[in-house]
């Protein structure tokens, strides 16, 4: 995930065009995704685990609420990336 490569603008625009920033935010956007896609899939690992390995009652209602509280910030978290997505995207749409 420690990519560096730099997006450059899809058109022949200024030298202060704002399409390589924004094409930045977007891609930031998108590794946050990709990350918040990686704790779902390990939260997941997480439940079949404890379900494999155990059949206690307080156990599996601890872990649901740790997935519940991990699943709530998660929730959070996409809306605020959806809200970064919708203030960049009128302006990028007139980079592409």
């Amino acid at each position: 995930m420690n990519e560096t490569n730099t997006l450059t603008c899809p058109t022949h625009c200024p030298p202060t065009c704002p399409c390589p920033i924004l094409l930045n935010i977007a891609s930031s956007i998108a590794h946050e995704e990709d990350a918040l896609a990686c704790i779902l899939n390990a939260e997941c690992a997480k439940i079949n685990k404890v379900i494999s390995a155990s059949s206690d009652y307080e156990v599996l209602i601890a872990i649901n609420t740790s997935v519940q509280a991990t699943l709530e910030q998660i929730t959070e978290l996409e809306g605020v990336l959806k809200a970064k997505l919708d203030s960049i995207l009128p302006l990028l749409a007139e980079c592409i």
